[in-house]
């Protein structure tokens, strides 16, 4: 199953029922999975937004829907392991929707900070500096 448009006009519409609110982030992340025949395959995301179940990577090439993946972070380290949940051609890009694999109270440290710098508006984040 490749790229389909699924649920991404409901994130547009704000039709959304989720239980944890998306905190926008812009970072880089790197991808790595098996492909079909079980080769490695890597690559380097962009960070949409993230919140504590999930978030919205942007990549150059699609991942197919229900691949699991492992993100790495040079900022924050480890971020877990995920499970793609939809990925739609947007332009030239490919919007990717990952579920983490464990809660966010079992996560490691790197996806904790992450989740919590991504929390705090940037206006306050200066003014802590």
């Amino acid at each position: 199953m490749l790229c389909t448009g699924t649920n991404v006009s409901e994130w547009r519409s704000g039709n959304q029922t989720r239980r944890h609110a998306r905190h926008q982030i812009d970072g880089a992340v790197q991808v790595t999975w098996k492909g079909p025949l079980g080769q490695p395959k890597r690559l380097l995301a962009r960070w949409l937004d993230l919140s504590a179940e999930g978030g919205r990577l942007e990549t150059d090439l699609p991942i197919p829907a229900r691949t699991s993946v492992s993100l790495h972070s040079d900022r924050y380290g480890p971020m877990g392991l995920a499970s793609v949940r939809h990925c739609a051609r947007r332009k030239a890009k490919y919007s990717i929707g990952v579920q983490f694999a464990v809660a966010l109270a079992l996560a490691g440290p790197g996806r904790k900070q992450c989740l919590d710098d991504a929390e705090v508006p940037p206006s306050l984040g200066e003014q802590m500096l």
